[in-house]
Parts: C-alpha cells; structure tokens; sequence
C-alpha cells in the first residue's frame, strides 16, 4: 500500500564541524554516510574500520569524501610560498587553499588528500602531510611505509583555529542528513556545485541497491500544496484516483521484480516522487551558496521548505556565518529567504 507523505521533509546535522571530529567519530561519520546508499546502516555488522577498509579496498572513495582535515603550513621563506602553493594544487586542484601572510591553509577531505599522494609521490609538502594524516587516521589513510622528509622550508600545524570569516567559510565543513525527501529533491540538490574554494560532497540512496517495497510498500512524497489524493482523474478509457493510479505504478513494480527483473532494471518505472534519502558534505562557504539559491522564492517548494527549516536551524548554531539571510512568509503561509550581506555569493 502507497503511503503519502506531504510536507514531511526533514534534516539532521550529523556534524556541524566535521574536522574537529576524532578519529574515531569521523569514522563513524564515514560509515554512516556510506551506509545511505544501500540503506543498510542499521543491519551491517561491520565496524567503522572494518566498513571504510571494503569501500578503499573497492575503490569506492566517494565515501571518503564525509571528511575532513585542515592544515596551515608557516612558510619561513616568503618567496618559497608560491612554489608551495603551486605544488599542492598541482597535486589536487580540488584543494580548498587561502594565502595569510606567511602562511598556506590547506583544507580538503581524505579522497583529497589520498588522491593528491597517488599523483604526486615525489611532492615533499604532499608526502610529509600523509604521514602525519596517516599516523593521525590509519583507517582513512592506510598509507604505509612513508617517511617524514626533513625539511626547513615549513612547519606544520593541524586543526588551527580561525577567527577570520573568509578562513572559516573555506575550512570549516558540516554534513546534513535529508529524510522524506522526493527523487526530485535529490536531482535537483546535487545540480548546486559552485566552484573554487567550495566543496561539496554528496551520498544517496540507491535505486539500484534498495528495493522500495522492502518496508511495507511505497513511499510518495506529495507536491508542498495541498493536494487530495483521492480526486479523480481521466485516463482515456479509464477513471482513477491518484492514489490508486499511484497503486497501480507499485503493483507494476513488485511484478517486475516477480519476474525476475533486479531493482536497478525495475526501477526505470519509479517515479519521480519516491521517497529518497541523501547526505551531503559542503565546506560553509558551499553552504552559504546552497541556502542562497535554495531558500530563495524561486527555489523548488520542496527544497525550500526543507532547506528553510535547516537554515533555521544553523542560524541558531552559527549565527555569526549565517545571520545575513532573513527568513520571511509568503501569502501562502510559506517561508522564503532574501539575503542581506554586503558580500557577494557567485552563482556558477
């Protein structure tokens, strides 16, 4: 039987500093993220550890990407930074990276990270900056038989603390946990990338992996208005109602899958309202773009409503990185944000 949810999005902050984290929370972090994909977290037996080792050993590092690990490098020679800059975005371009007088920020996740040793093993900054992650995280970098090279260009400190705005927006991330949202939702949600210094990361359930009947039938999520699923409809030769129509689409589905058809081949007759799950990864500075275009009037009822809530939520939490949007209410009883910073957001 379908059942219809209707204004039944919601959120949870998994982490709303992912790099103050400790191993062994992060790596949990890690897992439970991965775990969205074939929705499995509540019946896998296997540790953390044990969890992060298959998705490496798979080469599923996607996952690694729920992470995150901040670096400021104290340059001694000024005129050495340059070089030190260039080798590490040689060694990923994907790395969050700020110039504060003699000193380079580094920022980025653990697919980064290893990434960047994988390309660039004869780089000294990249390789003395893996053995530190790798003596810090054996389980997200299980890197082995790396040496410290000695050096007198830098020193190195890890986790610093920020007190300038632009440094916490790049170097600072949070992951978000979204329930009860549509397909749709998530099609749109991963389309909101925007570029330099921005980081986003995303995991989501599987249609191919995750049959939607496995507990106790459809989930629909309806349209944000009011909608009566009993209303008739006309289909040529036929009368429905939407909610037996609906019944109509997941009966199709439990009989394809009768015979013989996987989940990833039966659901090309999913619709684009099914229930979904996804959790995503941003730096702040990706967040603050997110709940721009997000929370805007023009933004996708659906999404707003959800991303309203949540921008509600870190508003209370870290008002001095987000209190610049102003939340307000529409005739319809719907909330909308416009954005009072002076600073601009680029939309990309």
């Amino acid at each position: 039987m379908v059942d219809f949810l209707f204004k039944q999005g919601d959120f949870e902050i998994l982490a709303d500093n992912v790099g103050a984290l400790m191993p062994p929370a992060m790596n949990q972090l890690v897992k439970k993220c991965g775990c969205v994909s074939h929705q499995s977290f509540e019946v896998s037996t296997k540790t953390p550890e044990e969890f992060i080792g298959a998705l490496i050993e798979m080469k599923h590092w996607s996952v690694l990407e729920h992470s995150w690990f901040t670096f400021q490098i104290k340059v001694k020679n000024k005129y050495k930074q340059r070089d030190l800059e260039l080798e590490l975005l040689q060694s990923n371009h994907l790395f969050c990276l700020d110039e504060v007088d003699q000193s380079i920020f580094i920022s980025g996740n653990s697919r980064m990270f290893n990434e960047a040793y994988l390309r660039n093993k004869d780089s000294e900054i990249i390789n003395n900056l893996m053995v530190y992650l790798s003596n810090y995280n054996s389980v997200l970098f299980p890197i082995k038989t790396i040496y410290w090279l000695p050096t007198n260009r830098y020193s190195l400190i890890f986790n610093p603390t920020f007190s300038n705005k632009s440094l916490i927006l790049h170097h600072r991330a949070m992951t978000v946990l979204f329930n009860n949202v549509s397909r749709g939702f998530t099609h749109e949600d991963v389309r909101s990338r925007n570029g330099h210094n921005k980081v986003a990361s995303y995991t989501q359930e599987s249609t191919r992996y995750v049959n939607p009947m496995r507990k106790g039938g459809f989930k629909f999520i309806l349209p944000y208005q009011e909608i009566d699923v009993t209303q008739k409809i006309n289909l040529d030769t036929e009368e429905e109602t939407i909610a037996s129509f609906t019944s109509k689409i997941e009966k199709m589905y439990v009989a394809l899958i009768a015979l013989g058809l996987k989940a990833e081949e039966a659901r090309q007759w999913l619709p684009i309202g099914i229930k979904s799950q996804i959790v995503q990864t941003f730096n702040f500075d990706e967040w603050r773009h997110w709940f721009f275009i997000r929370t805007q009037k023009a933004a996708h009822p659906e999404i707003r409503f959800v991303a309203c809530n949540l921008l509600q939520e870190v508003q209370s939490r870290l008002p001095q990185i987000f209190d610049d949007f102003e939340i307000q209410v529409d005739k319809n009883n719907s909330n909308f944000t416009i954005y009072q910073g002076q600073e601009s957001i680029e939309l990309i």
